[in-house]
């Protein structure tokens, strides 16, 4: 036995896999989608992939990630192509609030601040 007799080793790790879990739940389907990466993860800098499904409720989500030691402020353009998205969308950032963004054609410009060993991923949907 690697772990102990116990399934978690303390309380945060439950609450930790049950937030991972239920992100995967509500999820489901996009996260089961295609990937696209948009940049290597080469820990030098963020990296980032986009989920895409042209035929679900939510077409992309995108999840970017920062390896470094501080915070990161980056713009990135993210084809939107494989969504099926063209023109304007629907995006919700970790999950919060919902807002129209306009597309150029299927290309979104991102600016996104990521704290140090940290993610954001955003959801995009008609």
């Amino acid at each position: 036995c690697y772990r102990g007799p116990q399934l978690y080793d303390a309380p945060q790790t439950k609450t930790l896999v049950k937030k991972w879990v239920d992100f995967y739940r509500k999820h489901r389907r996009i996260l089961d989608a295609d990937i696209i990466h948009l940049r290597r993860p080469d820990g030098r800098d963020y990296d980032a992939i986009l989920h895409a499904d042209p035929h679900g409720k939510e077409k992309g989500l995108l999840m970017v990630h920062n390896p470094l030691n501080e915070s990161i402020t980056r713009e990135i353009e993210i084809d939107l192509y494989y969504t099926g998205l063209k023109n304007q969308a629907i995006m919700s950032e970790n999950g919060g609030v919902t807002k129209k963004v306009m597309l150029n054609g299927t290309k979104l410009n991102l600016r996104v601040t990521i704290p140090a060993k940290n993610r954001r991923w955003f959801v995009f949907a008609p």
